[in-house]
């Protein structure tokens, strides 16, 4: 059993808008707004658009704002890829989405506090651009904040620009091996506006680069399925890697060994299991069996 070809895999691109303070979205590894206050999910789309309309904080585009949340929380899937752009139409960076929506929220809020503080989010591991100032020109009334792209091919032209090359998540080691005794806290819970599960960006990225030490051609390999996203997606570096036992589960020191090395799209089944209440390591060989 194997993948389609990469071409007709389903990869949706998505922009996503910032007012301010972009790096708060790089560092924090997510994308929040707060265009207005609903959950939307449960909601259809209609539905979602009369709830925006309600609650929006920025009238009169409510409507709008409604539709966007609701395709975040929907539509937009783990392994998505996404960049993120401010009002002067500056791609800050690009990434691929790693945790699908939620609903965060926030104690007495006020508007103030919501359009300073983003309650609805998704997880993406962003990589920095460099050079994406004035990149490309929208019309200046344009309000949408978050947008998915895939079909707009002029668009998909420039954004794409951005990560044509080999791009890694992690620092180079140098040396033999990574060494395996480092270790990381991961999983404690820390209160902000919210509770939100703690994770060690360089856990992740030892993990994988010592998964890249140990292959034979230096390519990072699903453990599952076996396929090479570098040599699929000409040099993309998209492979995730994923915990073998979620970070929900409470706080621990995490190892290399801990993660597992999963494209997307295995990733995302493994993780489909897990929320039917099927066991982590029990997901993760039931979806590597299916490809031995």
């Amino acid at each position: 059993m194997k993948h389609p070809p990469s071409k007709t895999i389903g990869r949706k691109h998505w922009l996503a808008k910032v007012w301010t303070n972009p790096e708060a979205h790089i560092e924090k590894e997510e994308y929040c707004f707060s265009p207005a206050d609903f959950d939307p999910r449960g909601l259809t789309l209609t539905e979602a658009r009369k709830a925006g309309k309600a609650t929006t904080l920025l009238p009169p585009y409510g409507s709008i704002y409604g539709a966007q949340i609701w395709r975040m929380a929907h539509e937009a899937e783990i392994g998505d890829v996404i960049f993120l752009e401010s009002e002067n139409r500056h791609v800050h960076a690009w990434g691929t989405i790693t945790s699908t929506y939620q609903l965060l929220g926030v104690k007495n809020p006020t508007r103030e506090k919501l359009l300073k503080t983003g309650i609805h989010q998704i997880g993406v591991e962003w990589r920095p651009v460099s050079k994406g100032r004035n990149a490309f020109r929208i019309d200046k009334g344009d309000k949408l904040l978050f947008r998915e792209i895939t079909e707009q091919e002029s668009l998909q032209v420039i954004l794409k620009s951005f990560i044509d090359g080999p791009l890694t998540s992690g620092k180079k080691q140098s040396g033999d091996d990574a060494p395996q005794d480092l270790e990381y806290t991961e999983g404690s819970k820390v209160l902000r506006t919210h509770l939100r599960t703690e994770r060690d960006g360089n856990a992740v990225k030892l993990a994988k680069a010592l998964a890249r030490k140990r292959s034979q051609n230096g390519k990072l390999t699903c453990e599952a399925c076996a396929c090479v996203p570098e040599d699929d997606y000409h040099g993309l570096d998209l492979i995730e890697a994923h915990h073998r036992m979620p970070l929900a589960r409470g706080a621990r020191e995490t190892k290399p060994e801990d993660f597992a090395i999963l494209c997307p799209c295995c990733h995302r089944a493994v993780h489909k299991l897990i929320n039917e209440e099927v066991e982590p390591m029990t997901a993760l060989k039931r979806i590597t069996k299916l490809f031995t």
